[in-house]
């Protein structure tokens, strides 16, 4: 699978490409309408101004489809069906990042309300979200709480990829779903009835939220806690 940030690249170099070649083509045609080095002086001069008309036609035409071509690669065809695109392919990151732009962590979490086998897309679609990534943290939270195993260990690396990010000021760092998520996950560190990799997996998010007041080093279980021993 390859990643949101290696997906965006590839689409960058496409359009570049596409947009290289277009101007080859415009100017091989002009080059070729132009006659250049094969016609006379008088030749040439008889046919600056309707040389010039068309080399501009087909210049725009060339770069028209180059921006076609280019916006082809990442638009979201109409009516088409992201969640069961993010299945059918067996989650793969592109189908993800998709999805999660589209919808928001708002939007995935109301959309596993209405259809809950959304659940494993949703999951796994929230580590993509963009500033409004926290608002999806209770939620991850509860499935890992609650979930089974996979649907938990799901949770908790999206749970640790959302932690990762850098701090940045429109950050909701008072905001009541990230208090809510941090809470939820101290639980699910603390219960010694969920699998490990799941503990962990949320000692590491919450262990990297330290710095936004979501816990303190003290309250996380000494067992599963690295910093305390």
């Amino acid at each position: 699978m390859i990643g949101r940030a290696e997906l965006e690249r590839i689409v960058r170099e496409r359009a570049r490409v596409l947009a290289v070649a277009a101007g080859v083509v415009a100017a091989g045609g002009l080059a070729a309408w132009c006659g250049c080095g094969s016609h006379g002086a008088g030749s040439g001069s008889a046919r600056t101004g309707a040389d010039a008309r068309d080399g501009g036609a087909l210049a725009a035409g060339a770069a028209g489809a180059a921006n076609a071509n280019a916006a082809a690669i990442v638009a979201v065809p109409p009516g088409e069906d992201l969640w069961a695109s993010a299945k059918a392919s067996d989650y793969e990151a592109d189908d993800l990042a998709r999805l999660a732009d589209r919808e928001g962590a708002g939007g995935l979490v109301e959309g596993v309300k209405a259809d809950p086998s959304r659940r494993r897309a949703a999951v796994l679609a929230l580590a993509f979200t963009g500033d409004d990534g926290f608002v999806g943290l209770p939620y991850l939270a509860e499935v890992a709480a609650t979930g089974d195993e996979a649907d938990a260990r799901a949770a908790v690396e999206s749970a640790d990829r959302l932690a990762a990010r850098p701090r940045r000021a429109v950050d909701p760092e008072d905001a009541p779903e990230l208090r809510a998520g941090c809470d939820r996950m101290l639980v699910v560190a603390k219960d010694p009835a969920r699998p490990r990799a799941v503990r962990v997996g949320a000692v590491r998010a919450l262990k990297m939220l330290e710095d936004r007041g979501c816990v303190r080093d003290g309250d996380l279980p000494a067992e599963l806690n690295t910093k305390q021993k």
